[in-house]
């Protein structure tokens, strides 16, 4: 309508103009005729503007760094709750990720006719002897080996000289020196039983929060799909948690097969050259190697260890330690990336990165389940579209 108007008033003043022109004595037909008609549209300067457009960029920009500000402070509230709340956290997180990593058992259970409490109990409990199985797996043995070593208390020569053969004799004094005083200090002791009755509180409630999460079943994401409003929301979180479960079930089971693997393997390591206790070594290294980087590096050291107190040269001393260090390679570079598939790999900095963060936050409970939260976070980016940036800058 406005258009319309603006040229009727155009047409009309473009009319009278011409009629002007006609009234005008002395005017021919033909100046008439060449006469300009004339545009009654204002024109607005460009200059009016730019006050406007300042004012707007200004006004953006001030929002811009409020919400800067505003999320750094979330950020750093959110890291003190974090670790504010490590004792009630940890194990509900510990126990949540083992609830998804075997719901897919207890659902196999339930397709054969075993009711969701029964399945969720039968689980729990088979986890719970298999932990104490290897507990028992590991202290009996392991107490016999550090009987039978005779040359258990020369082991800090050993070490000695083998530092001083690798590094010199002033680094080799100022190791032993250090090993002298925290050997002496009596708050280790204090520490240690502490830190084991921390420990032991952490994993009962774990345990008993991954039942009561296994025995509720679908609860929670029934729950979810409720709250959501539309139904295509409700279709894709249902889509999306059960293809988180079914990635992190199948790493888990992919990364225990490959870790009963290679503590097989530094088994008859030390069987072959004749290390004591060739049994708890392979289960130290099995657990141990559920660390990205940090369990490859204990497991050598610890095999460095046990053949300095065993051999007295230093070729004997390096050969074993060396030989799992390149099987150790060879399984973290080659067998277990391509095993668990490109969906589940994460990028060695996002690793170090987060474990770093996570042993700093929550201690060495932190250190565990700094892989586990990476692969569930990885896991629901792979799967929602606004998600796809953190997919694509944790994943290789």
């Amino acid at each position: 309508m406005r258009e319309t108007r603006i040229a009727s008033n155009a047409d009309g003043s473009s009319n009278a103009h011409q009629q002007d022109m006609a009234s005008t004595p002395g005017v021919t037909a033909a100046q008439r005729d060449a006469a300009p008609d004339v545009d009654p549209t204002p024109v607005v300067s460009s200059a009016a503007t730019a006050p406007r457009s300042s004012a707007t960029g200004r006004l953006v920009g001030r929002w811009t760094m409020a919400a800067v500000f505003l999320g750094g402070l979330f950020a750093f509230a959110s890291v003190a709750v974090l670790i504010a709340a490590r004792p009630v956290l940890v194990p509900v997180v510990a126990a949540a990720v083992l609830a998804m990593t075997l719901t897919p058992v207890v659902q196999r259970l339930r397709r054969w006719g075993i009711s969701q409490p029964l399945a969720a109990v039968l689980v729990a409990c088979s986890v719970v002897l298999g932990v104490l199985g290897l507990v028992r797996l590991l202290v009996e043995p392991l107490g016999a080996a550090l009987d039978a070593i005779p040359a258990l208390e020369g082991l800090g020569g050993r070490l000695w000289r083998l530092c001083r053969a690798l590094f010199g004799v002033p680094y080799a004094d100022w190791l032993a020196n250090r090993i002298r005083e925290v050997a002496g200090n009596a708050e280790w002791s204090t520490a240690l039983f502490g830190g084991l009755w921390e420990a032991t509180t952490v994993i009962v409630t774990t345990f008993v929060l991954m039942l009561f999460l296994l025995m509720s079943g679908d609860l929670f994401l029934q729950k979810l799909v409720r709250v959501l409003p539309r139904v295509r929301n409700k279709v894709k979180a249902v889509r999306v948690v059960k293809a988180v479960q079914e990635d992190i079930s199948r790493y888990f089971v992919t990364v225990t097969l490959i870790n009963a693997g290679l503590g097989t393997t530094a088994g008859l390591i030390a069987w072959y050259w004749e290390l004591p206790s060739p049994l708890p070594w392979a289960v130290d290294v099995a657990v141990l190697n559920y660390l990205p980087y940090v369990g490859a590096v204990a497991n050598v050291t610890l095999l460095l260890a046990a053949s300095a107190a065993t051999y007295a040269t230093l070729p004997e001393i390096l050969v074993p330690p060396a030989v799992f260090a390149a099987i150790v390679v060879v399984e973290g570079q080659f067998v277990t990336p391509l095993a668990i598939g490109r969906r589940t790999q994460l990028n060695a900095v996002t690793v170090v990165v987060g474990l770093l963060f996570w042993a700093w936050a929550w201690g060495i409970a932190g250190l565990v389940l700094a892989v586990p939260l990476l692969l569930v976070v990885k896991g629901f980016a792979a799967h929602v579209e606004q998600l796809e940036a953190i997919n694509e800058f944790i994943g290789k």
